[in-house]
């Protein structure tokens, strides 16, 4: 069965280039377009990675960082990058905006061993 990974972005045209590349790569891609949508797809059991776009404001980026973690503590948060390297908000994997290093980045990340889980 296929990844899924949820796209959050601003601009539906960066949004549906990224999606085919994706999907390209053997991904199942779900986009979401605002901060509400992402939040509750996120939470989903059926999304294994989080991508946020560097369209997206770093205050949105961090309030959806934050409360997705609230519930989804070990999934994946990639932060796309756009130029210089910025430092993203904690828990989110910075990337930069190259279709070779979101499939590279993406691979490392889904590939990382998980911590054992606290509760078990």
């Amino acid at each position: 069965m296929a990844l899924c990974i949820l796209s959050m972005g601003r601009d539906p045209r960066l949004m549906s280039i990224r999606t085919l590349l994706l999907q390209g790569a053997g991904y199942v891609v779900d986009e979401a377009y605002d901060r509400a949508a992402a939040l509750s797809r996120a939470q989903c059991d059926t999304v294994d990675v989080l991508l946020i776009c560097h369209t997206v404001p770093k205050s949105e980026r961090r309030w959806v960082v934050a409360n997705v973690r609230e519930k989804r503590t070990l999934m994946p948060i990639l932060c796309l990058t756009h130029g210089i390297p910025e430092r993203v908000a904690d828990g989110c994997i910075a990337v930069e905006n190259d279709p070779e290093e979101l499939l590279n980045t993406l691979t490392q990340a889904i590939n990382l061993p998980r911590p054992r889980d606290p509760a078990s």
